[in-house]
């Protein structure tokens, strides 16, 4: 999978060059699989400390390196489809957004897949839930739809997103009495809506999940993951929306 993803990635590059457009690519290993010495790794852990950690260490990275990238992706080798970038790249060259995120719709191979207008239905219905924040869309949307892990960032925006990341992963360790492992990329897109960023959605397409992602245990764990990321935001001073079925804690 990574020996693909990596192949693919190639192509990106040699796409962009031609473009005029440089780029580089950096694994960052989270230790849950080591990677070869011979992959441009960025972040090399050598005991899996969680996915938020592990970007945190990438996002600190990526901007000290000698020559900062104008536009920094994040995605997955198990979920993302690279080409994607050519789109992010092409849209955040014509427009002025401060950050883009790609939802993915899980589909399982067999099944009959939703309409688009079905999932861009979804997508804008998630949008609206972020400012304020709307914990019922929130957390019936984020990793239940669509896992939303597929981002890009101007470097300046991410700059200003790391010390309140930074914030938050204190205040989820208060929250749960253990270091934050997971839902960065909710947290984040959370304080991009609310900080009055110009952000866009764009479809990141289709993804078949492991089916020990899919699983009612896995699900309901993730959607408890999302509320504390809620609670976060919370804490962090935005606020939450109260409607008929959910009440602000202010």
């Amino acid at each position: 999978m990574i020996q693909q993803f990596a192949e693919k990635i190639q192509g990106i590059s040699l796409a962009l060059n031609k473009r005029g457009i440089g780029f580089a690519h950096y694994f960052l290993d989270d230790g849950a699989i080591h990677l070869p010495e011979s992959f441009p790794t960025l972040v090399r852990h050598l005991k899996n400390q969680g996915l938020a950690p592990t970007l945190m260490d990438g996002y600190r990275a990526v901007l000290q390196l000698k020559t900062p990238a104008e536009i920094i992706i994040r995605l997955d080798c198990q979920e993302h489809d690279p080409y994607k970038i050519l789109e992010i790249v092409d849209n955040m060259g014509h427009s002025p957004v401060d950050a883009m995120f790609l939802p993915v719709y899980y589909w399982v191979s067999g099944e009959n897949r939703p309409l688009m207008k079905e999932v861009s239905r979804r997508i804008a219905e998630f949008n609206e839930g972020l400012a304020p924040i709307s914990k019922t869309t929130v957390l019936a949307t984020y990793n239940q739809v669509f896992p939303l892990g597929f981002q890009a960032f101007r470097q300046e925006t991410l700059q200003i997103l790391i010390p309140k990341l930074e914030r938050g992963m204190e205040l989820c360790e208060k929250i749960t009495g253990k270091p934050a492992t997971w839902g960065l990329d909710l947290l984040v897109i959370l304080i991009a809506a609310n900080d009055g960023m110009i952000t866009d959605s764009m479809f990141g397409g289709w993804s078949e999940p492991w089916k020990e992602n899919r699983g009612t245990d896995k699900v309901e764990a993730q959607r408890v993951k999302a509320e504390t990321m809620v609670e976060v935001a919370h804490r962090l001073g935005y606020q939450i929306r109260a409607s008929a079925t959910e009440c602000s804690s202010d």
